[in-house]
């Protein structure tokens, strides 16, 4: 079960522009740490509400908010789920950042192709996504994207060469283990998806998405009662998560399976 669609909600929103107020022409008027506060109340509420996230943004930049007014209000479109609208937005905002700052710019890039990934729109997603990499080539989470992506085109062992980077960037990187996990179950190597699925579950042990990929690597080797407890522990736990409607439905069809063998 991919979660591609689901990161973009997993950015780090809030610190992306925390290095640029010093930068900013309304710190002349008021402390880095003020810049901050509002920054930081203006992104809550875009993701809380995104209207008045987005009329917050506005009255900022009117008042010389500059680039992270932009952003806010470029966030808040996001929330609101114009996801082109805030794609366009947040490239134009790259546009606008110093050349030099190519940690901050690849994070902007990454961020517009979430959110076109989510509309659909895979080839230019990863040509942005590529394009953050480039930028900051030592980023493991910009790879992670960047394979989501592939995995959406079913060009697997592009997404696994990227998950493979990631993981070198960052051997303790859970997220990249459990998507490594999904396409190595879909090119077949599944002794190698369960050796990831293990390294995810070292990591955050009890982890219900890896829990449930788990139960479905045992399924795929004969061990059905195996995969049944997997799923069945998922349901006790988080019975109201999207994790244990998934697992329902796998207990379904394994039932479903066990009668046509008989």
């Amino acid at each position: 079960m991919y979660q591609s669609q689901t990161r973009l909600g997993n950015i780090l929103w809030r610190w992306l522009f925390l290095t640029w107020f010093i930068l900013n022409p309304v710190a002349v008027h008021s402390s880095e740490s003020e810049q901050s506060i509002k920054y930081d109340a203006c992104l809550t509420l875009a993701e809380t509400n995104p209207i008045k996230g987005y009329k917050k943004g506005l009255e900022w930049h009117a008042a010389n908010g500059g680039v992270a007014a932009r952003h806010c209000m470029a966030v808040s479109i996001l929330f609101g789920g114009d996801n082109l609208n805030g794609a366009s937005r947040l490239e134009a905002l790259e546009r606008d950042i110093p050349k030099e700052k190519t940690v901050l710019r690849s994070q902007i890039l990454a961020q517009a192709g979430q959110a076109l990934l989510m509309e659909g729109l895979v080839d230019r997603s990863s040509q942005l996504l590529t394009k953050a990499i480039n930028l900051n080539p030592e980023n493991p989470e910009l790879y992670l994207d960047r394979a989501t992506v592939k995995i959406d085109q079913s060009k697997f062992i592009q997404a696994l060469n990227d998950l493979n980077q990631a993981i070198a960037l960052d051997p303790n990187f859970g997220d990249a283990y459990l998507y490594r996990a999904y396409v190595k179950r879909d090119i077949k190597d599944i002794a190698g998806a369960v050796t990831d699925i293990k390294h995810v579950l070292k990591l955050l042990p009890g982890l219900p998405v890896a829990v449930l990929e788990r139960g479905s690597l045992k399924e795929l080797i004969g061990d059905k009662n195996g995969a049944r407890k997997d799923w069945e522990t998922i349901i006790k736990q988080a019975p109201s998560s999207e994790e244990a409607k998934a697992a329902r439905k796998k207990i379904i069809g394994l039932d479903e399976k066990n009668l046509i063998i008989r």
